[in-house]
């Protein structure tokens, strides 16, 4: 319940008298920007609550499908070779899919059929944020990359892009794979010398 009070406050403390027009009264100037970020608030909301209703269509309509019981059939008895398939399709739904949706996704068709096959399901969690946070930092949409554009501008990523070898031009795609890559197969495989022998 903090959150929204020091939102406010500083909405009202934005409202002071140099950046208010000159016959706005303080008060006037909290209520208009108040009114605007709520509507702009939800507008947000209501997009993200059609993703996540989309999500769960998604989810729906694979489970149908039985293309989670294709990838995981009955016969497969292997941890690790279910395990090799997790990462992949968790890391390809984080480079298409917003977080809320891809978890979404996640719960209601790979989560229960992954922990059928002896996988712990703290584990399974875990190699799912990390195969997803993979995925954001990787093309296509690369989320994590736009995200970091709005903050530090278009200009100073392009500068970057133009001069350089291959690797100065694209280091701000290639060095974080080359991180979370071996980081997801340590998370993933490691904990299952444990468990899973």
């Amino acid at each position: 319940m903090i959150l929204p009070i020091v939102m406010l406050a500083l909405v009202f403390l934005d409202a002071d008298s140099s950046s208010r027009e000159n016959n706005e009264t303080c008060f006037k100037a909290f209520w208009d920007r108040s009114c605007s970020a709520a509507s702009d608030s939800a507008v947000h909301i209501g997009a993200l609550l059609a993703l996540i209703g989309f999500s769960i269509c998604l989810g729906g309509i694979l489970e149908r499908s039985d293309i989670v019981h294709f990838l995981f059939p009955e016969h497969l008895t292997s941890p690790w070779l279910a395990m090799l398939v997790i990462v992949v399709m968790l890391t390809a739904i984080g480079m298409v899919m917003d977080p809320f949706g891809a978890v979404i996704l996640v719960s209601a068709t790979i989560a229960q059929p992954a922990i059928q096959l002896g996988i712990d399901p703290l584990h399974f969690w875990i190699v799912c944020l990390v195969a997803f946070e993979l995925g954001y930092l990787s093309p296509p949409v690369a989320l994590n990359h736009l995200l970091t554009r709005q903050v530090v501008g278009e200009t100073e990523v392009l500068a970057a892009e133009r001069v350089g070898s291959f690797w100065h031009r694209y280091e701000r795609l290639l060095l974080p794979i080359a991180v979370m890559g071996p980081t997801l197969l340590l998370v993933a495989f490691v904990p299952m010398l444990f468990y899973a022998m």
